[in-house]
């Protein structure tokens, strides 16, 4: 048993959390409402970085929500989920992001990619009717890895495997109209 602590535990001192994280998220006040805008952080595992080098796409939900704080807990008083996606295509020795919207771009590198991705922008205003004057709201935002979008016989490693653990926790911010 102590043989097989010590054989772990250097696996377990080289562990790093590959999870995305969000850097900054607002709601930008225009003529058809509200725009939610984030700012997203990946970083992906030698593992993920492995299979999409081999072709598998990658993919995450980035999730906004709009509450209303209550008593015991808070209300959803909107939600919206953006889908995107990350390919390498080996013939053409690029990255395609796939965003929102059917928007696709080409990139020659990861990092370039990445960086496009972090950058999220809702086009779809959140109605202005839904936020009164004087009270307090949160914007809270997740991006959500979607191992479904994994090939079949990947999923399960997906699911057990740390490295694979490339979404983020629910981040809020405090938003006064």
């Amino acid at each position: 048993m102590l043989l097989l602590c010590l054989q772990l535990c250097p696996l377990a001192a080289q562990a790093v959390d590959y999870a995305a994280s969000i850097e900054s998220a607002e709601l930008r006040h225009a003529a058809a409402g509200y725009y939610a805008e984030a700012h997203i952080e990946y970083q992906l595992s030698p593992m993920a970085k492995e299979a999409l080098h081999k072709g598998v796409p990658l993919a995450w939900n980035v999730v906004f929500e709009l509450r209303q704080p209550g008593v015991l807990w808070d209300s959803v008083i909107f939600k919206r989920k953006l889908a995107y996606s990350l390919q390498f295509h080996a013939l053409l020795n690029q990255y395609a992001v796939q965003s929102p919207y059917d928007h696709s771009e080409m990139f020659l590198t990861l990092s370039a990619a990445l960086n496009y991705m972090a950058s999220v922008h809702d086009n779809s205003p959140i109605p202005a009717n839904l936020l009164q004057a004087g009270k307090p709201y949160i914007l809270a935002v997740q991006t959500q890895f979607n191992r479904e979008f994994l090939p079949i016989p990947l999923r399960p490693v997906a699911y057990l495997d740390h490295r694979w653990f490339l979404s983020s926790t629910w981040h809020t911010w405090p938003i006064q109209k």
